[in-house]
């Protein structure tokens, strides 16, 4: 690679991944304005950040059009009344972040020398797999009524913003017990989202130590 494509790809998209993880917090901020008057401005967090998705991922021509395949829809449906739309949604959510997280994990590898980019992007898609837990644990709850206690609400706009406190709070392994998993795929849900949150912490840790090891060393020999 040469030090013009290698500084492109720090510098470049680099500042797309620290715009996508200023998206993730924002999103998180705005969930403090969740109401069941209709959430407008979580709902234009959700769009915005959808729109960020597309752009960190469409370094080809392909991938654009995949983004926009996913992600158009998305946030098409985000402002469209009723169950059916919501569950869509939440679908072509989920499918949009875990391109882009391929995207992102992909792109990290390819480039071993570690940067801010390169931490930037390792965050993106950690920020990433709770976002997707909560579209997931929201689906659940539409799907089957009562596959969680102690939501506040439930006003598709609350349950939304509990379940998205609760999918962050399990990925971090607090566990404050506020909100439960009762029914055997929530639980199922919960489990898989505490032990993927942890192994991508320390796969990551590991991965970008070594990166950061080879590239010294590669250097120290010439």
């Amino acid at each position: 690679m040469s030090l013009s494509e290698d500084r492109r790809m720090h510098w470049g998209t680099g500042r797309v991944y620290h715009a996508l993880l200023a998206s993730f917090f924002l999103l998180i901020a705005l969930q403090a304005f969740a109401d069941p008057t209709g959430g407008l401005f979580v709902r234009l967090g959700w769009a915005c950040l959808m729109v960020t998705c597309i752009v960190a991922g469409a370094s080809t021509r392909r991938l654009l059009v995949v983004g926009l395949t996913l992600g158009i829809p998305a946030v098409g449906l985000l402002f469209v009344p009723g169950q059916a739309s919501s569950i869509a949604a939440g679908s072509l959510s989920i499918a949009t972040l875990v391109f882009i997280c391929a995207v992102i994990l992909r792109r990290i590898f390819n480039h071993p020398d570690v940067s801010m980019a390169t931490v930037s992007a390792s965050l993106v898609v950690y920020m990433a797999l709770g976002v997707v837990w909560s579209q997931a644990y929201s689906m659940v709850e539409r799907l089957v009524p009562g596959s969680f206690t102690g939501l506040t609400g439930t006003d598709a706009v609350l349950v939304q913003r509990d379940l998205f406190y609760y999918s962050y709070v399990t990925l971090a392994t607090l566990g404050y017990g506020d909100i439960n998993p009762v029914s055997p795929v929530a639980r199922s849900l919960a489990i898989t989202e505490a032990i993927v949150g942890q192994l991508y912490l320390v796969v990551l840790v590991a991965g970008l130590v070594g990166m950061r090891l080879a590239v010294r060393q590669s250097r120290s020999v010439r």
